[in-house]
C-alpha cells in the first residue's frame, strides 16, 4: 500500500481536505510600513478582521535593525507573516480549517495596505482525510462502497 495515497483504488469519492493553506508572497512593498511592528499588527488585525476572521490572540515582534514577525491566533487557525523591508518583501500564511475565513480577502487587504506591486499565491489542501474515515462513519455521511 502506498503511504502517500491510501485511497482504496475501487473508491470514487475524493478525499476531503481539513483545511485549507494559502501561501502569499508579497513584492515590492513599502519598507517603511515593513519595518513597523505597531503598522504591522494594525494591518495583519485589520485583514483577518474583513475576511470574516475570529481572532483569538495576535502576538508580533520587531526585530533589529528590521524586520517584523507575527501570528494572529484565529478561531479558525492562523494568520502569519514576516517582513524583509530591506527587500520590500513580507511572506503570509494563511491556515484555516473553516470555509468562513475569506482568503482572498486577506491577500486583497494586505496587497493594499502593504502597498505591493505584486503578490504571489499558491493554495495548498491539508489534512487529506479519504472517504470512510472514523469521523465520517461516526457521523454518518460516509458512503459504503
Amino acid at each position: 500500500m502506498n503511504p502517500i495515497a491510501p485511497i482504496h483504488p475501487k473508491r470514487r469519492s475524493s478525499p476531503k481536505a481539513l483545511c485549507q493553506h494559502t501561501l502569499l508572497e508579497f513584492h515590492g512593498c513599502d519598507a517603511e510600513v515593513l519595518s513597523r511592528v505597531r503598522t504591522i499588527r494594525e494591518r495583519m488585525l485589520a485583514a483577518v478582521t474583513a475576511a470574516n476572521g475570529t481572532i483569538v490572540k495576535p502576538v508580533f515582534h520587531e526585530f533589529s535593525p528590521w524586520g517584523v514577525s507575527g501570528v494572529v491566533v484565529i478561531a479558525e487557525s492562523h494568520v502569519t507573516i514576516h517582513t524583509w523591508p530591506e527587500h520590500g518583501y513580507a511572506a503570509v500564511d494563511i491556515f484555516s480549517c473553516s470555509r468562513k475565513l475569506r482568503h482572498a480577502v486577506v491577500r486583497e487587504t494586505l496587497r493594499r495596505s502593504l502597498g505591493a506591486q505584486s503578490v504571489t499565491a499558491q493554495r495548498l489542501s491539508r489534512g487529506l482525510v479519504p472517504p470512510g474515515s472514523i469521523a465520517q462513519r461516526r457521523s454518518g455521511k460516509a458512503k459504503a462502497t
